[in-house]
């Protein structure tokens, strides 16, 4: 029985693009799973007119901006729904708890986790840091089951990508972002067949500080990171 979903977004919506056209006949998705309803984080996030641009029906694109009553306004969409997961594409906002106790959620991430960690940062932080430590390490792309803690759910479905050092973390950014689209396309069939939840999803993401010394140095990356390149 196909898997109906509502994704959640922050930004341009990319993959949820590429989710919503694989879900089309000849698509891999086709089948497995169904986006019933979109969340925006606000107003203004320009995934809202794009996923409109393929003909996703507005009446089924909300937006549930941070504030009082947060979870329970997510509550409300999904409750009119019921989808079996949601899946967080670029959602930056930390889900509620509340929201978690009531739905399985997969989420869309790379690189190093945590707060202030999304889009370009998580490249230059991870290049930074193996740069810094000496050791050059595959970057991992994952699918992953929503967490109380950011970014430390299990896996659904994951790969690891080398990158390129002698480009800049915007251009590998850039590569990585079909490789990202890819996985969480992935994830979502593992949901399907449920090998998600599979011993196997027990792996957490990959973690490429080795002892606090290096956690300490990382931190002091994230935050570098959070600073070259602040929200728009």
């Amino acid at each position: 029985m196909v898997k109906s979903v509502v994704n959640l977004i922050s930004g341009g919506a990319s993959t949820c693009l590429r989710v919503i056209k694989e879900e089309l006949p000849e698509g891999v998705l086709f089948g497995a799973t169904k986006t019933v309803a979109i969340i925006a984080d606000s107003h203004d996030v320009s995934g809202i007119q794009n996923v409109k641009n393929v003909n996703f029906p507005e009446e089924h694109i909300h937006v549930v901006e941070k504030g009082p009553d947060f979870a329970e306004r997510i509550l409300d969409v999904l409750n009119t729904y019921r989808p079996d997961f949601f899946h967080q594409l670029g959602w930056m906002p930390h889900m509620p708890e509340e929201v978690m106790a009531q739905y399985v959620g997969l989420n869309q991430h790379l690189g190093p986790g945590g707060k202030w960690m999304y889009g370009v940062r998580r490249v230059y932080a991870h290049m930074r840091f193996c740069q810094e430590v000496g050791r050059i390490m595959p970057i991992q792309v994952f699918c992953q089951f929503v967490d109380p803690v950011y970014d430390a759910g299990k896996i659904a479905h994951a790969r690891k990508i080398d990158l390129d050092f002698a480009r800049t973390p915007e251009e590998n950014a850039e590569m990585l972002l079909p490789i990202e689209h890819g996985v969480q396309i992935y994830g979502r069939l593992e949901m399907f067949y449920g090998s998600a939840h599979s011993s196997r999803a027990v792996d957490k993401p990959m973690n490429i500080a080795l002892n606090e010394k290096e956690e300490e140095l990382l931190l002091t990356i994230k935050k570098e990171a959070r600073d070259k390149y602040p929200r728009n």
